[in-house]
């Protein structure tokens, strides 16, 4: 399960070795700036749709870019487990969605304004 390392002015997917093997990509980072929105999912999973771009698709398993119609999504997504789904603006992707624990704890922090201390 991939790690948020979120900072005031940015937020970083940190992967695991086989994540990024998985996503074919290394950790990304975008501003916190970029989000429009953040929410919790039940099942993450569904939240991820289009044609892989680069990254795994197996049943259970959504890892790397996909694009649908003029969205991409970046997806780090293990089975059908709980989530989060942050919306992009002005960013190289449009949407990014992951198995996280504590979803929800999750989204409030990222729509806390920054430098507000986590609770």
């Amino acid at each position: 399960m991939a790690h948020l390392l979120i900072a005031d002015d940015s937020v970083t997917i940190d992967m695991s070795r086989g994540e990024k093997f998985e996503a074919a990509h290394g950790d990304q980072t975008f501003p916190r700036s970029a989000i429009s929105s953040v929410r919790a999912v039940p099942d993450c999973i569904t939240e991820v749709h289009g044609l892989k771009w680069a990254g795994t698709e197996l049943p259970g398993i959504r890892v790397g870019s996909f694009h649908e119609d003029q969205r991409v999504t970046f997806a780090v997504c293990h089975g059908h487990n709980p989530g989060i789904v942050i919306d992009l603006a002005d960013s190289k992707y449009d949407r990014v969605v992951l198995t996280v624990e504590n979803p929800e704890e999750i989204a409030a922090r990222l729509s806390a304004p920054t430098g507000t201390p986590p609770r």
